[in-house]
């Protein structure tokens, strides 16, 4: 450790080297520039140390702390990752009825979005024929697992009113949705709807994909309740 200063007049006996040649003699009035060294307590590292560092209370505080805070943002994080899997599912389905439509109308014949379930899973893709039991090798097939099914019961009613669409027709977990060479729905002027919900949690609510008789889709939410809003 090193101080430097400067005296006036007077060059002190702890001076170790002086600015001004050594055998200069000091006058009055003069500013003398000097060095002052003094050794570091053997001690004072380590003092410094321990003073920087955490003592083991307050590590176990700090841990305390982010364990509380973690519990309480935890089941918030969850019903979010859910209802955004249940919302991406609705709009999987949604987006393998557009696709199915637009194959029949580009190849002008009739094509089906089939539904087949396989224990929990359940595929869907576009087929002309609709007594296929798994999709050929190149088409564009969809995977709906528990995250967000399709369901055939335990839907809460009120989506026909809060839509306002005639009598609306399940798809149910397995069979076919048809449409012509037209892009239409058949039968025609049926309302199709496809419900969904995650099966192992009530919390994200459920979802609905309507399709309607000219082929137009959109998506619905609710929650427990029957309290439908369309979201797409």
């Amino acid at each position: 450790m090193e101080t430097t200063g400067y005296v006036s007049g007077v060059k002190p006996a702890n001076v170790s080297i002086p600015v001004l040649g050594g055998a200069e003699r000091p006058r009055a009035g003069a500013v003398y520039g000097y060095r002052l060294r003094t050794k570091p307590s053997p001690n004072s590292r380590s003092v410094c140390k321990r003073e920087a560092a955490f003592s083991l209370t307050e590590l176990v505080v700090a841990l305390a702390i982010a364990l509380i805070l973690a519990g309480i943002g935890l089941p918030s994080f969850l019903r979010a990752y859910h209802t955004y899997q249940l919302t991406n599912a609705a709009q999987q389905v949604a987006d393998i009825l557009r696709l199915t439509r637009y194959e029949a109308i580009r190849l002008n014949k009739p094509m089906y979005c089939v539904i087949q379930p396989t224990g929990a899973l359940t595929y869907m893709w576009a087929d002309p024929v609709s007594t296929d039991s798994q999709p050929a090798a190149g088409q564009k097939v969809i995977l709906l697992q528990s995250s967000g099914n399709i369901i055939a019961s335990s839907m809460p009613g009120g989506l026909q009113t809060a839509a306002n669409t005639g009598t609306l027709t399940p798809v149910g977990t397995t069979g076919n949705v048809k449409f012509d060479a037209r892009g239409a729905v058949v039968p025609t002027g049926q309302l199709t709807v496809a419900y969904l919900a995650n099966t192992d949690t009530t919390d994200p609510g459920y979802r609905a994909v309507i399709l309607l008789p000219a082929g137009s889709i959109q998506i619905w939410t609710s929650d427990g309740t029957g309290n439908w809003q369309e979201i797409r």
